[in-house]
């Protein structure tokens, strides 16, 4: 049997809602403050005013508004080894994994030798996304209106998605991407473990550490689905919070709030 091998982390990024950083991320969290608030203006497809009700149960009705949102932020593409044309078109999940992997890759200063040698382990959820979303409006729109006018008219796909295509990936391409981003050679892979996902992912991580296979690996989580998805899906489970308040462990506990982020540690193994 092999040695156990433990696992140092020598790097750490995150951007959570109200706080681009960590420091602010550790103020909020000091301080007792909650990011929860209603849904911001434009991030849903109809007005609050149409689907909210108090009432729970209602079919396409959500009885919660609040959740916890990153608003104002706009990714950084300087040194990113991506076309920065195509940056621009990817959706919001892989900019909050970027901005958070540049963040420890900071911290942990690793060499270019190292990055060669570091692999990616992320967990994310398989959720819609709001690019996802979209391409299917955009996709349900042809065949609805090709049966309207009773055409058969097939555009290219150039001409039916604004939405680049490659979106279709946001779940699974995350990892690959911050890969090549920073030039981070040892392998990469997005796990999908429901709310243990960046467990998972970290697990799996420490594995590949242990078992030779990277010298360091860029682990965590990041989360960034269709809001009004997981909105409306959660309302009707009855899982949310009516009252827009998290209290897990807590007797007044009365649900979930959703939110959207991403935490990265660096890892490497203690010896190294």
């Amino acid at each position: 049997m092999k040695t156990f091998q433990p696992i140092a982390i020598v790097g750490i990024g995150g951007i959570f809602p109200n706080a681009p950083t960590l420091d602010a991320f550790w103020q909020h969290i000091e301080r007792g403050v909650s990011a929860a608030r209603d849904v911001p203006n434009g991030r849903w497809p109809l007005p609050l005013a149409e689907i909210y009700h108090p009432q729970r149960g209602l079919i396409d009705h959500v009885y919660s508004k609040r959740g916890c949102y990153i608003t104002e932020f706009a990714l950084d593409a300087a040194g990113l080894r991506l076309d920065p044309a195509l940056i621009a078109q990817l959706d919001p999940v892989f900019h909050l994994a970027l901005h958070a992997a540049r963040a420890a890759l900071h911290d942990a200063n690793l060499t270019e030798a190292e990055r060669r040698a570091a692999g990616v382990m992320l967990g994310n959820i398989a959720l819609p996304t709001e690019t996802m979303s979209a391409m299917t409006a955009e996709m349900l729109g042809q065949v609805f209106e090709n049966a309207v006018l009773q055409t058969s008219e097939v555009l290219k796909t150039s001409e039916v998605f604004r939405v680049n295509p490659m979106n279709r990936h946001a779940v699974g391409m995350v990892a690959g991407i911050t890969a090549q981003s920073f030039g981070l050679g040892g392998g990469s892979f997005t796990v999908d473990g429901a709310c243990a996902a960046s467990l998972y992912a970290l697990n799996f991580a420490a594995l590949e550490l242990q078992a030779g296979r990277a010298d360091a690996m860029l682990s965590g989580g990041v989360c960034r689905p269709d809001s009004a998805f997981t909105q409306m899906g959660f309302c009707q489970l009855g899982a949310l919070s009516p009252t827009g308040t998290c209290s897990p462990f807590d007797a007044k506990n009365d649900g979930l709030v959703v939110g959207e982020g991403a935490g990265v540690f660096v890892l490497k193994r203690l010896d190294d």
